[in-house]
């Protein structure tokens, strides 16, 4: 079996001290923390903030001496982070779950650390194993930002090589290292795509579904569904807090055919998709996959269907819906009172006007695909 570098793989416990010794004092983590948790102290006294920072960083990871106790600490911040920026989180689908197996969650996309965070959070909770999650090497941009990732079960898959035959490899890698896990009773989240779906449609990319194919070439479709355990997972967020930055995105990609990010940009993303206002968040976990699939094409059809039907609509979707669409009769989306219409335009205000029908799509797709599924969501 092909297995994946290693620095590709989570961290092991006995890597765990090590790490964190030198993740508390790498400059690079402790001025984001410091201009994302106290901006106008750190433009004033910056040695200050950073030395207040490490101390604090140390105290309280001093006691982590493996993965699953640097999680436990961590789940203090999370759950701080929760309170602050959703307003409900709720949570269905885990009473299915067998403790002693392991199950590969495969989600919609719609924020880079948000999508498993969430889970591992619902899994904490319930007093489950949380997840190993599969990242993609886009995001290995800082050196503290992999180990933290590392540090938190996740593994990276190479898709952006320049090597071919390096690129095929570690595709494979990953596969086993996927299948490895399931079959040893941990569990795995995998997006449905490569990427977040910016416009809110969720469809599951089929490279990802041959990806997992690799570890067992010989291996009949079926079969490897069941191996695998795969669980459709989907997550709903009332209000995506990189709305705006996703609506110039998806305009310069109409505009011009592509979108050039600049250097920083996964983690600034990453960051304010964390700490923004989310409003009402579902995570729904769907009924695992089983069936005779007669190739990929069926497989991805019976993972959209799950995640679309397990999709949370809310006043916004169907605001957004009847504003692209304003001479609908007999219309199936639900009346918005005017106090949230007139909160959802001063929101859309803040977009630049070019950019807000993009933005009016991002919330509009959700609804357009549940209630309107022949009508064209771009």
């Amino acid at each position: 079996m092909v297995q994946p570098a290693e620095s590709n793989l989570p961290y092991r416990d006995d890597e765990v001290s090590g790490v964190l010794e030198a993740l508390v004092s790498d400059p690079a983590l402790l001025k984001l923390m410091g201009q994302w948790g106290m901006p106008r102290m750190m433009s004033m006294a910056p040695a200050l903030v950073t030395s207040v920072i490490r101390w604090r960083l140390r105290r309280q990871m001093q006691s982590a001496k493996s993965i699953a106790e640097f999680q436990a600490i961590v789940r203090g911040f999370v759950e701080d982070l929760v309170t602050r920026t959703i307003d409900e989180f709720r949570v269905t689908g885990l009473d299915q779950l067998d403790p002693s197996r392991g199950y590969l969650f495969l989600s919609n996309h719609r924020d880079i650390a948000g999508d498993s965070m969430l889970l591992n959070l619902a899994l904490h909770r319930a007093g489950l194993g949380t997840v190993f999650i599969a990242v993609g090497d886009n995001l290995v941009e800082q050196r503290f930002a992999t180990d933290l990732m590392r540090l938190n079960k996740s593994f990276f898959i190479n898709r952006t090589g320049a090597n071919p035959r390096e690129v095929y490899r570690d595709l494979v890698a990953s596969s086993s290292f996927i299948q490895t896990q399931i079959s040893e009773g941990a569990s795995v989240w995998l997006a449905q795509s490569e990427g977040r779906a910016k416009d809110a449609i969720d469809q599951t990319d089929e490279s990802v579904l041959k990806m997992l194919q690799l570890s067992d070439r010989k291996m009949a479709l079926p079969e490897k569904v069941k191996a695998l355990k795969i669980i459709p997972m989907c997550l709903s967020y009332e209000f995506d807090p990189l709305d705006l930055h996703k609506a110039r995105e998806l305009r310069c990609i109409e505009e011009t055919g592509g979108y050039e990010k600049t250097p920083g940009e996964d983690l600034r993303s990453l960051a304010l998709g964390l700490s923004g206002h989310k409003g009402r968040v579902e995570l729904k976990l769907g009924q695992p996959l089983e069936g005779d699939f007669e190739d990929l094409e069926a497989l991805a059809k019976a993972v959209d269907d799950q995640i679309l039907s397990q999709t949370v609509l809310y006043p916004i979707n169907h605001w957004a819906a009847k504003k692209l669409h304003p001479d609908l009769r007999g219309s199936p989306f639900a009346e918005v009172s005017k106090l949230l219409s007139e909160k959802f335009e001063q929101r859309l205000s803040s977009c630049p006007p070019e950019d807000q029908p993009y933005w009016l799509r991002i919330y509009a797709n959700p609804a357009r695909r549940s209630l309107m599924p022949n009508t064209p969501t771009s």
